[in-house]
């Protein structure tokens, strides 16, 4: 109503919508209709083909992480959920006991709601689509999604957990994985363009590139595939609080953002961390780091403000660094590059469709939990230490320690770009 009598007054029948950066003229005398023709272009800038720019992923990611590490006292991983759910399988075997109950624990929940909003945003973008692939790529996904697992088993964490989600709240062991990431990456670009080399007619999967290269046909029409996504938010939802409670709902429901994010804009770690080295999506992996840097600028700056507050207890999440996180880096960095897909993408991709992504995520599901009864033996031999970074130099030596790393890491990939002739934002 409001858009219409503004519309009147000034422009008679028409009105220009300012709809992010583009100035749009609609045309009616009727408000129904102006209401039509504006829900129209936000549906077409939220669920259109070019999606969310990288840079407002990042840090929409660093700010739902500021919210879940706020509720949850630990920020947001993937991992911890995975063995949930593996360790829930192995108890109805008799194999393993079970810890918590998938819906009692908070990761499992994050994980929940970020396949959930994943799912959902791809079928109302109509982009979803069983993607298979050859036999050797599904081998490729199983190794891949083992070799996942081992790292995370490592490094204390995946791409998440340890690294995005660790230097997040200020500890120092996610500049280990940081390190591991780039030369597992690098090692992942390697493999990439040998395979390419030695196979015939072989297709580098790009799934992760800023547009849509696979577009499915709609599956229902659009009233009924949100009212269908609606109800399976809400019972989904209902569940979630009559079993846990609102606490528990809340995981669910960041997690649910963190999906619908990661699939609007293509979030993919495997992509950051492979192709800056060269790759066919050099230039949109430095976009992509610059959404990772400031996700985790945006997030840093959150957690510092909790902790030094006294919200949440400083030494939440300050986990042990050794050479170990920097070993367990290099391993998960190639398996996600063979893979196409880091954690959080395994989970995304897995709800888009695609096979290969859905066998490493079940490999790593199945593996983690055996492979976590390893960590003790290795890491403790290693002898860890856990440094929490405003112990050494405060919290806003702290602070500017993480921007400035994060500010001279993209200053050299963006001039290694420039000296190989990539226009980044061209």
């Amino acid at each position: 109503i409001y858009i219409f009598l503004i519309s009147k007054f000034t422009f008679g029948n028409r009105i220009t919508v300012l709809i992010d950066g583009t100035m749009s003229v609609l045309k009616s005398e009727s408000p129904e209709l102006y209401i039509r023709q504006v829900i129209k272009l936000i549906s077409e800038k939220v669920f259109g083909s070019i999606g969310w720019p990288e840079w407002l992923g990042g840090i929409l990611l660093g700010l739902l992480n500021i919210y879940f590490l706020a509720l949850a006292n630990k920020p947001f991983t993937i991992y911890g959920g995975f063995e949930t759910w593996g360790r829930s399988l192995y108890s109805t075997l008799n194999i393993m006991s079970m810890k918590e109950a998938i819906l009692r624990n908070k990761t499992s929940l994050g994980d929940i709601g970020l396949f959930s909003g994943a799912l959902i945003t791809a079928i109302v973008a109509k982009e979803f689509k069983i993607k298979r692939s050859r036999a050797t790529e599904y081998i490729e996904g199983l190794v891949g999604g083992f070799l996942m697992a081992l790292g995370v088993t490592l490094s204390w964490g995946c791409n998440w957990g340890g690294f995005f989600s660790a230097i997040i709240p200020l500890s120092l062991h996610g500049y280990g994985m940081f390190i591991g990431l780039i030369i597992g990456g690098y090692l992942g670009q390697k493999y990439v363009r040998w395979r390419a080399s030695r196979m015939i007619n072989t297709e580098i999967q790009l799934d992760s590139g800023p547009y849509r290269r696979h577009k499915s046909i709609g599956i229902f029409p659009w009233q009924l595939t949100l009212f269908l996504a609606g109800l399976f938010v809400g019972l989904t939802s209902l569940s979630v609080y009559l079993f846990s409670g609102g606490t528990y709902l809340a995981m669910f429901i960041i997690g649910f953002g963190v999906g619908v994010v990661i699939q609007r804009s293509r979030f993919c770690f495997a992509t950051a961390f492979r192709e800056i080295f060269g790759g066919v999506e050099m230039r949109r992996a430095i976009r992509l780091q610059t959404g990772i840097a400031l996700g985790i600028i945006v997030g840093a700056s959150g957690a510092a403000i909790l902790k030094y507050m006294g919200y949440i207890n400083p030494d939440v999440y300050v986990k042990n660094l050794s050479i170990s996180n920097v070993i367990g880096g290099i391993i998960f960095g190639f398996g996600m590059s063979i893979v196409g897909a880091c954690a959080s993408g395994s989970l995304w991709k897995a709800a888009e469709g695609n096979i290969k992504v859905l066998l490493a995520l079940v490999a790593s599901i199945l593996s983690y939990p055996f492979l976590k009864q390893l960590r003790p033996y290795i890491i403790d031999t290693l002898h860890p230490i856990s440094i929490y970074i405003p112990d050494l130099m405060g919290y806003g030596g702290g602070l500017l320690f993480i921007y400035l790393t994060m500010a001279i890491w993209l200053l050299v990939i963006s001039y290694y770009a420039y000296k190989r002739g990539v226009m980044i934002y061209g």
